[in-house]
């Protein structure tokens, strides 16, 4: 299952760039981030990890994450797993920024990788997940835009 998601923001990449790596500002955007916290030493970077807290309904669930492509401010990619996804299932999320306009083309990509053990009435539940995520995606992005875009 693949999303994708492309729009315009009017601020420069570096200033966007800021509200997709550092955590306090991705609970102003990212619903139910309740904590981020990185897991291995050293600055952010490729084969960095960490670990998200996400409120998920009643819940509370863990997801952990890798970067697995990291270009400040242009290119940030991480895998996630854990949490609610089935097991043996990764989520890459990929966002690559570059100017545009003025302001700063974001490109969202996200991709599940269901694991082998995926029952199969789970892979039939797929499409509905997918319209569920975008919906849910597209709330995320309104919201970042709106950050990103406000008078500092």
């Amino acid at each position: 299952m693949r999303v994708c998601y492309t729009n315009d923001v009017g601020c420069q990449p570096d200033h966007l760039w800021k509200f997709l790596e550092e955590p306090e500002l991705q609970k102003q955007w990212m619903k139910g981030v309740l904590e981020n916290q990185p897991t291995s030493d050293g600055p952010p970077g490729v084969g960095s990890t960490f670990r998200m807290k996400i409120q998920e309904g009643g819940k509370v669930a863990d997801y952990d994450g890798t970067i697995t492509a990291y270009d400040k401010p242009r290119r940030l990619a991480v895998d996630l797993s854990g949490g609610n996804f089935p097991c043996g299932t990764v989520v890459r999320v990929d966002y690559q920024l570059s100017e545009a306009n003025g302001g700063t083309r974001l490109d969202y990509v996200a991709e599940m990788v269901a694991g082998q053990g995926l029952p199969w009435w789970m892979r039939l539940m797929l499409p509905i997940g997918k319209v569920f995520m975008k919906m849910q995606l597209r709330g995320f992005m309104k919201k970042l835009k709106s950050l990103a875009e406000a008078p500092a």
